[in-house]
């Protein structure tokens, strides 16, 4: 529309100052076309597209500890047992000493209200299962030492929504200066759907 008006304006307009204005109107439907890209072009930003949804992806994990953030738990820091864990055959005879760290996601707000002890878990219930898994039966290899401890306090407490465990060795066979070595694991309610307190552990 705009376009049409201004042809019919430099009509009457003297042949010197009729092409400039033509050039303008040339400039401006140029402005008003919608932008063409090529099939490269096209192929780039689909490509862009695919990529950034992919960088995003699903909800999972790092949604799931996002939601833990800010949330009632039980802590416990620094507990420290003799075990024989390992591949080394040093490991498996002569042991070594573990530092565990454990935080339990429940809800305290009732417990907080009552005082009282059966509105929560005691400490020394999870400290029982970390003793009884790290002094226990010898495991190759960490991740598997956490995994039992997070899975027997899941089983064990049917209020904790999720566990995580950190297990350090704080003595180990490397060149050079260092505080720890070790792993840590986190478990959710979710995924021990099926499970029943008196299931092996996997």
């Amino acid at each position: 529309m705009l376009a049409t008006l201004w042809v019919r304006q430099i009509a009457h307009l003297p042949k010197w100052a009729s092409s400039g204005a033509a050039a303008a109107t040339s400039l401006l439907a140029v402005r008003q076309r919608p932008p063409q890209f090529s099939s490269v072009h096209r192929a780039s930003f689909s490509s862009l597209s695919q990529h950034n949804q992919s960088t995003r992806g699903p909800a999972g994990p790092l949604m799931a500890e996002r939601e833990l953030i800010g949330k009632d738990k039980l802590v416990l820091r620094g507990l420290q047992f003799h075990g024989f864990h390992g591949v080394k055959r040093e490991e498996k005879t002569l042991g070594q000493k573990f530092v565990v760290d454990v935080d339990a996601w429940m809800d305290l707000s009732t417990a907080g209200e009552t005082d009282s002890i059966s509105d929560t878990i005691s400490y020394t219930d999870i400290y029982s299962i970390v003793k009884d898994v790290v002094e226990g039966p010898s495991q190759n290899l960490l991740e598997s030492v956490a995994h039992r401890i997070a899975s027997a306090t899941l089983l064990k407490f049917p209020q904790i929504s999720a566990v995580r465990v950190q297990v350090k060795k704080p003595h180990v066979a490397v060149q050079g200066i260092l505080d720890y070595l070790g792993v840590e694991i986190v478990r959710y309610r979710k995924d021990m759907a099926g499970s029943s307190p008196g299931a092996p552990l996997q």
